[in-house]
């Protein structure tokens, strides 16, 4: 099975969110060179869609990390952030900035395509435990959603007035 171009271009985001953090070099350029160079074999990739989706994910993480990592740390409150591998804490983060800024995205969806990325490049335990706090972290903001849609101060009907 060949993998998606929007899975591709997020194999892009992770690969470019990992070489910023690990050698110091600037993402959104790591970013646009692996777009170029995979784009050579598959010019679907730099098509205005996939490119345009990974590079709005990366400006997304990349402003967002903290409350991204707020996220993360709440839902894996044995593991601090800062010693998680570096892999797994970015697949996290886009996974988590996609279920916060795509309300249209069902977090299913979201969530299978961290666990595909974590298969590809985290360890034999990164994806049971991606998959867990994701749906850790979607359950809260889902609810996060629901009270906020909530009207204030209206009341429930009980069960014997229905």
């Amino acid at each position: 099975m060949t993998d998606s171009v929007m899975r591709r271009a997020r194999f892009l985001v992770v690969e470019a969110l990992y070489e910023s953090e690990t050698s110091n070099h600037d993402p959104e350029t790591a970013y646009n060179r692996r777009v170029e160079d995979e784009s050579e074999e598959d010019p679907a990739l730099a098509a205005p869609g996939p490119s345009g989706f990974g590079r709005g994910a990366l400006r997304g993480v990349l402003k967002r990390i903290p409350e991204l990592d707020e996220y993360i740390q709440n839902a894996a409150t044995q593991y601090p952030v800062d010693t998680m591998a570096v892999v797994d804490r970015n697949i996290l983060r886009l996974a988590i900035w996609e279920l916060l800024t795509d309300d249209a995205a069902p977090a299913g969806a979201v969530v299978n395509e961290a666990v595909e990325l974590a298969h590809r490049y985290g360890g034999e335990s990164t994806p049971g435990f991606v998959n867990g706090v994701l749906r850790t972290v979607s359950e809260r903001i889902r609810a996060a959603r629901a009270a906020s849609r909530a009207p204030q101060g209206a009341l429930v009907a009980s069960p014997e007035e229905n």
